[in-house]
């Protein structure tokens, strides 16, 4: 009999009646005291390890069976619900069968597709070993919040297949993963499987080199308590480096960066790109449990300018357009767009002047007009003042075009002013302000280059 279904047989008794209460109580044993929710994930665990072990044992030994050997592993998976309904069994027993269908069933079924799509990488070989895994899961979840499960997935099976030759999920992923939480976690059991596995050794080699060495049955080496979501055993998940503490402090959401951490920002450059970004994007990490406003994008954004990374401006224009202005991301997010200068400038305008609503399209504007001086962004300004009015934010207009401190736009505003009824002292003052900045300006005397020298000393 092949060794995937041995291990195929030993999933199904687990997962009997009989099999749930003997492997809960020779875990129950095993403990020092008892804990239910620790018994459930080991319990869990237990499980996972059979599950994934089948699969890899079949892509390895028999890769014609795989097809068939997944829909039984899937079946046995749905099958849960109606093969552990304990009703004939004690009330403890009965709850203890529930709760593990509520959590550790739903994780299984949650995982069990992650764990497809790497084996089929795996087997295929369709993917580097030079892959970037940090890369690979920002895509997949930026595939994942579009609704793209099935390119998602296809990500998510080049990490897992580089996760099984020994390649590090960063544990900053364990925060940010967002819509790919499940998934992670069949990674994590992918590994921890493999780690427990009593003929195969982590990491693994590739799929053609396993096969030459393939010997005797595998079986999982033991049953050891493990809680669910926790890392896989192995050193190398384990040990922490510049990089992994860098994205700690970020995600802590501290007052500022320290200078540790600006130092492995100038040191690893663009490395840092993928998850800085998934930081930055993250709305789950935008308040704390508390509903408190939370600074880990902040801090994310601080590095990001720092690396001077262009890469960050279709975000920061997603920022302005969705967080409340009263934010210390928004405030954060305009002067980041306004650091990074010319390399934002073009898709500023563009997004200002073309899908951004009106609201939007004024909070820009306040970027606009601090950035170098550009026709364009003089247009821009000037036409979106002309059909705006001031219940809609023509101020803030008024004094983003004395920022901006072109002198041409003294007519437009002088016409205002005329326009203006006077008992709106407010807005009175607001343009005579920027006419005054402005015509000072203009008056201003143009210095030859020997003048402009000597007023430097």
């Amino acid at each position: 009999m092949a060794e995937h279904l041995d291990l195929l047989q030993d999933l199904l008794e687990v997962g009997s009646p009989q099999g749930f209460v003997e492997t809960c109580r020779d875990l129950r044993d095993s403990m020092l005291f008892y804990d239910r929710e620790v018994l459930i994930g080991a319990y869990t665990g237990v499980v996972e390890g059979l599950a994934f072990s089948v699969l890899l044992d079949a892509a390895i030994g028999q890769p014609e069976s795989f097809p068939l050997t997944t829909e039984r592993v899937r079946d046995f998976i749905r099958s849960l619900p109606d093969n552990l309904d304990l009703r004939e069994y004690p009330m403890d027993v009965q709850s203890l069968a529930e709760r593990f269908l509520e959590t550790g069933g739903r994780s299984l079924y949650e995982a069990f597709p992650a764990w497809v799509a790497t084996l089929h990488v795996y087997q295929s070989g369709e993917f580097s070993e030079q892959d970037d895994i940090d890369r690979l899961l920002a895509e997949a979840r930026h595939q994942a919040e579009l609704g793209n499960e099935s390119q998602a997935l296809a990500k998510i099976g080049r990490v897992g297949a580089l996760a099984l030759l020994g390649r590090r999920i960063r544990p900053a992923w364990g925060r940010i993963a967002g819509p790919l939480e499940s998934w992670l976690h069949g990674l994590y059991t992918a590994v921890e499987a493999v780690a427990n596995h009593e003929r195969l050794t982590y990491p693994l080699r590739p799929i053609v080199e396993e096969r030459l060495r393939r010997s005797a049955r595998g079986v999982l080496r033991d049953l050891s308590l493990r809680r669910r979501y926790e890392e896989p055993a192995s050193d190398v998940w384990r040990e922490l480096d510049d990089v992994d503490r860098f994205y700690t402090e970020v995600i802590s959401g501290r007052d500022r960066l320290s200078e540790s951490a600006y130092a492995v920002v100038q040191a690893e450059g663009p490395i840092l790109l993928p998850v800085l970004l998934t930081i930055l994007g993250a709305r789950e990490l935008r308040d704390d449990e508390q509903g408190r406003e939370h600074l880990a994008p902040v801090r994310a954004l601080e590095a990001l300018v720092a690396l001077n990374a262009a890469e960050a401006v279709p975000m920061l224009l997603r920022i302005v357009a969705e967080v409340d202005p009263q934010d210390a991301l928004f405030a954060a997010a305009q002067t980041a767009l306004v650091k990074l200068g010319s390399a934002a400038a073009p898709q500023v305008l563009s997004f200002a002047s073309g899908e951004a609503d009106a609201e939007t399209a004024i909070y820009l504007s306040e970027v606009l007009s601090r950035m170098e001086k550009d026709e364009r962004v003089f247009r821009f300004l000037t036409s979106l003042f002309r059909k705006t009015s001031w219940w809609e934010g023509k101020g803030s207009l008024v004094r983003a075009l004395a920022d901006y401190g072109d002198t041409r736009a003294l007519p437009l505003l002088r016409d205002a002013l005329r326009n203006l009824d006077q008992r709106d002292s407010r807005q009175s003052e607001l343009l005579r302000e920027a006419i005054g900045n402005l015509s000072r300006r203009a008056e201003r005397p143009k210095l030859s280059p020997r003048g402009r020298r000597l007023r430097r000393q």
